[in-house]
């Protein structure tokens, strides 16, 4: 469970910044807590209950927060293919 919690610290300071995130780091650091989590659940009798409610709680403020990323990811590339548009229409009355 130490390992599990080092993890999501990790994940929670990647994503609190409202900066872009490292996908390829990210990736790894989802995969990671994945294995751990198969591992944990391999073994359900010797999971504290308050433990693993926290995890649960966790994974569910880790998947609010890479919501939030991708909608920002995706409203940055809206912009930026309108203003691409944009350019596109304004090139041919050029």
């Amino acid at each position: 469970m130490q390992r599990l919690n080092q993890l999501d610290d990790q994940l929670e300071a990647m994503l609190a910044v409202e900066a872009e995130v490292d996908s390829e780091q990210l990736q790894q650091l989802l995969a990671q807590r994945e294995q751990l989590l198969q591992q944990l659940m391999a073994r359900p009798e010797s999971l504290d209950k308050a433990e693993w409610q926290a995890a649960v709680d966790r994974t569910s403020y880790l998947l609010a927060r890479i919501r939030h990323h991708r909608d920002m990811s995706a409203s940055q590339l809206q912009r930026l293919q309108h203003g691409q548009r944009s350019m596109q229409v304004y090139n041919k009355f050029r």
